[in-house]
């Protein structure tokens, strides 16, 4: 059996707290100019979007990593597979997406689309691929849509991994999803008039485009697995690691990031991205890399936090637009900066914690097993931590 993997907690809870601080910049833009760093401020929380880049990564990792250890075998029908992912992820999202939605019908604006058929969109994981709806109730669950597909795609992905072998697969998802974003980036500007701007636009959104965070994160299990296949070494993944790669993850991560800062925005928006992604990795890779990663990630309070991430995510961004619209005027942009991070902070942390205790119940009615997760986090995750397993 594949032990949890404590540094895949820390860099959990390091891209919640980024795709967090974004959402609190995003209510509240003036803080990231009226501030004692001045735009540096801003331009630092402006990348927290980041944080879903990292999620993808990690979603596909830790689905991988148990069936890569056993040559890539599902042992699984479709049916059953997909019964226990969305049956995972549904509980949760089913009540954020209720709760958010009664909200709705108090606060839905005139100009928005119908909330019965942004409901049923969502309720069906399909409204990301509906302009209209895809951030009608609460924009951050456009991540469910693009989560979903990449559930429903993951069998058929897998068997293109055991069949090309990992490196070629990835190779191939890269080079191809890509290719077709950037394809349809070029129709985009050579026929302006024409749908292929909105679908270009779309498609960041969805597979393709992202379908390469996803199989970067199975690569990884499958590199991971070869390369730890000794029992003594799978059961050591807290197991120091060297200075000197320490130390040279970290010099390529910042050049990496300086390179993607000074020259993504000149760039198609397909080669940014990617560039965004590598920089990506290579940051999560240094930080995996600390002599104390493995540590911090098994204190109980990097687990419980890592686990509710899931939850967290559901739950934040109507709090934050709610708290700004409530503090808006009374106090200064970075004091209403520093209230939301602590007061939404734990109301949705302590939100988090009760929706997953309701879905470990329904979880464990639905199963007749006891609440648990992947293998690689069964002390750590709630059932439904959509990056958890």
């Amino acid at each position: 059996m594949i032990k949890r993997i404590p540094q895949i907690e820390v860099l959990r809870v390091l891209a919640m707290a980024g795709v967090f601080f974004f959402h609190i910049w995003s209510v509240v833009p003036e803080a990231g100019t009226q501030n004692p760093l001045g735009p540096l401020f801003g331009d630092i929380l402006a990348q927290g979007y980041l944080g879903v880049v990292v999620f993808n990564a990690i979603s596909g990792f830790v689905l991988t990593l148990p069936l890569a250890a056993r040559g890539g075998a599902l042992n699984l029908t479709a049916g059953q597979f997909f019964r226990r992912r969305f049956g995972r992820i549904c509980p949760q999202y089913y009540m954020a997406l209720i709760l958010w939605s009664a909200a709705g019908l108090v606060t839905v604006s005139a100009s928005a689309p119908p909330l019965w058929r942004a409901f049923f969109e969502h309720a069906l994981f399909v409204h990301t691929l509906d302009p209209a709806c895809f951030y009608a109730i609460v924009p951050a669950l456009w991540w469910m849509g693009l989560l979903a597909q990449f559930y429903l795609f993951y069998p058929l992905l897998l068997r293109l991994f055991v069949r090309l072998g990992p490196g070629r697969a990835f190779g191939a998802v890269v080079a191809g999803c890509f290719g077709v974003w950037g394809l349809l980036e070029f129709l985009a500007v050579r026929f302006p008039d024409g749908p292929f701007g909105l679908v270009a636009y779309m498609v960041y959104f969805n597979l393709p485009a992202r379908l390469p965070e996803f199989a970067m994160g199975m690569f990884l299990a499958f590199w991971w697995t070869g390369r730890h296949s000794a029992p003594a070494h799978v059961q050591a993944l807290a197991g120091p690691v060297g200075l000197r790669r320490c130390l040279a993850l970290t010099g390529a991560a910042i050049v990496a990031v300086a390179l993607t800062v000074a020259f993504k925005e000149g760039l198609p928006m397909p080669v940014a991205h990617f560039l965004v992604c590598v920089s990506s990795l290579l940051v999560c890779a240094a930080v995996f890399s600390l002599p104390h990663a493995a540590r911090i990630g098994e204190s109980r309070l990097v687990i419980r936090l890592g686990a509710a991430s899931y939850s967290f995510y559901l739950i934040h961004q109507p709090l934050l637009g709610y708290g700004a619209e409530m503090l808006k005027g009374r106090l200064q942009p970075l004091a209403i900066f520093g209230v939301l991070a602590v007061a939404v902070g734990a109301l949705a942390l302590a939100g988090a914690f009760v929706m997953d205790r309701i879905a470990g119940a329904v979880w464990s009615l639905g199963s007749g097993n006891r609440p648990g997760a992947g293998p690689e986090t069964k002390k750590a995750a709630k059932p439904g931590s959509a990056a958890s397993d």
